[in-house]
């Protein structure tokens, strides 16, 4: 046990095991979102022949949505990586943990917005039949409506601006703490 508690004590040991994990949620995102891609294209063989366009619109978004979240869990990965390895510090981990937060959210809540709009002006359905259920993070704005598809639209794009916004500044915070603890 000692020499586990002793490499714990390594920022070079912490980085590099943070950096790993990060990866394997990578990994993790992808398989997990499979299951959600399958279920939208049950969904789209469903479709009448009006609101396929819709329905694949919102698959591409998604897919776009998930290439996204991955690639910048992979970024900040290796940027938590090529972290001083000097600084034995929990915060700047920290602090690229959260801005990864914001970031993640960010990208998928607008894209799927997006997608999610489109779908529901050619089909005339609400986002819940496509991703049933919605994610907690996803706001459901709007009807099933031409206009209901513009108000899910702009209200996902407008919360994944304010999480991100939130999520930075929350980031900063700890950073300006984490500045006060060095001095």
């Amino acid at each position: 046990m000692r020499p586990l508690l002793k490499q714990l004590e390594s920022a070079a040991f912490v980085h590099r095991l943070v950096s790993i994990t990060l990866r394997a949620v990578a990994a993790l995102v992808i398989l997990f979102s499979l299951v959600g891609f399958f279920k939208v294209g049950k969904v789209i063989f469903e479709l009448p022949p009006s609101g396929i366009l819709g329905g694949i619109f919102f698959q591409v978004c998604f897919i776009l949505a998930i290439y996204s979240v991955v690639h910048a869990i992979i970024i900040r990965a290796r940027d938590i990586e090529n972290l001083d390895k000097e600084v034995h510090s929990v915060f700047p981990v920290l602090t690229l943990l959260i801005k990864l937060t914001g970031e993640a959210v960010a990208f998928f809540v607008a894209l799927v917005a997006i997608g999610g709009g489109v779908y529901v002006w050619f089909t005339g359905r609400s986002v819940a039949t496509i991703m049933n259920p919605l994610p907690v993070f996803l706001p459901s704005f709007g009807d099933a409506t031409f206009m209901g598809g513009i108000e899910f639209m702009v209200g996902g794009v407008l919360t994944a601006i304010a999480s991100l916004i939130a999520m930075y500044a929350l980031s900063e915070t700890i950073g300006l703490l984490s500045r006060l603890e060095a001095s």
